[in-house]
């Protein structure tokens, strides 16, 4: 983006965008928008000086990565990053998907202070909600739904775990006949309006295709409604973790392993199978890097554990799930990023219900 020098918060910084897109956006495929979520801890500002060329612009960092273009040629891939609420960036760029996928991703599935927003699935009902009722002329072009159970009943085979994907010009229709008949709810939208072509997803992307103040509205009265959530979320997996307390009994000094453990809790009963698909899904999703080692599985009712590595950032965790709920015991080197993308493995890949919370703490005491 072509962006003047200046000093900048979050909502300055948008204004100038939508004030003058032609300017900002001059030159770039596409012309729109692409605004992602991280939840951060204190270290994100160095960690991005350590790996792109940055600059202040006041409340706004540029960071600057390469990447190749579909000719091999080495180009910049600018983005831009301001603090929402605390613990909470958004990254804001105009670049390309493989601009994105080379500069951006590779980047952030490393770090240990910052991780993807993810979006809960019932609070992504909460969104689409707002955007229906704002306005009632509103078109949905392009939908993803899953089964969840807990926020949608099912007429015709409610046991079948379903997803559908859907293109057509009375998608807000059949988003909800799909709901209705098959029990799926959705986890992409592609909105269309007079003013308005926005698309918004649970992984926390949203890309706005017309870029207006229109649009930037009601990105941020979105995000208004699932912050809390989302921070709470980061809490728990902030909570969640391994280390060694000092204790000084008479005149020994004694370091004392300590384990505050998480939990999953299921929406809906996971079977043996599903667990199996979990795993398999894992390996094979181009966003996700966890390895399952030391397995054991018994089917009728589930019992299943493993040990977990995230290979991006090498942090170790036990896992153990029973039909109602999966445990998460910290081993080594568990960061807030590690649980977060694992947790949001666990709703697109698992049970789009499920919510994880603090489990208990354990000292060896």
């Amino acid at each position: 983006m072509h962006i003047p020098e200046g000093q900048y918060n979050l909502k300055e910084f948008c204004r100038v965008i939508f004030d003058s897109p032609e300017r900002v956006l001059e030159g770039y495929h596409g012309q729109r928008i692409k605004s992602f979520l991280y939840l951060s801890d204190d270290g994100w500002r160095d960690y991005l000086d350590e790996h792109y060329e940055t600059e202040d612009l006041g409340g706004i960092t540029k960071f600057v990565g390469k990447y190749r273009n579909r000719k091999g040629a080495e180009q910049p891939a600018k983005f831009y990053a301001g603090q929402y609420k605390d613990d909470l960036q958004m990254v804001l760029t105009a670049e390309t998907e493989e601009a994105i996928r080379q500069s951006l991703r590779p980047v952030s599935e490393h770090s240990d202070c910052l991780s993807p927003m993810p979006i809960m699935t019932e609070d992504f009902q909460t969104m689409n909600e707002i955007v229906l009722s704002t306005y009632d002329d509103m078109r949905i072009s392009e939908f993803k739904s899953k089964r969840v159970p807990s926020l949608a009943d099912a007429r015709t085979r409610p046991d079948v775990d379903r997803e559908i994907e859907y293109k057509g010009a009375d998608g807000r229709d059949r988003l909800d006949e799909f709901r209705d008949e098959y029990g799926v709810v959705p986890t992409r939208i592609q909105y269309e309006h007079e003013n308005v072509s926005i698309r918004i997803d649970t992984s926390g992307k949203f890309t706005l295709e017309t870029v207006n103040k229109e649009s930037f509205n009601i990105l941020f009265d979105l995000l208004s409604e699932v912050v809390v959530n989302v921070l709470e979320l980061l809490d728990v997996a902030n909570q969640i973790k391994f280390e060694k307390r000092e204790v000084v009994p008479g005149n020994l000094k004694v370091q004392v392993p300590e384990v505050s453990s998480g939990e999953i809790d299921f929406d809906q009963q996971v079977s043996l199978m599903q667990a199996e698909n979990f795993i398999k899904g894992t390996k094979n999703s181009d966003d996700l890097n966890f390895s399952f080692t030391d397995v054991t599985k018994q089917a009728g009712s589930l019992d299943f554990s493993a040990q977990v590595t995230d290979e991006n950032r090498g942090s170790l965790f036990n896992v153990s799930a029973t039909e109602e709920s999966m445990r998460i015991v910290p081993k080594h080197d568990c960061s807030f990023p590690s649980l977060v993308e694992f947790y949001l493995a666990v709703i697109q890949l698992l049970d789009g219900g499920a919510e994880m919370r603090l489990y208990e703490s354990q000292s060896a005491a």
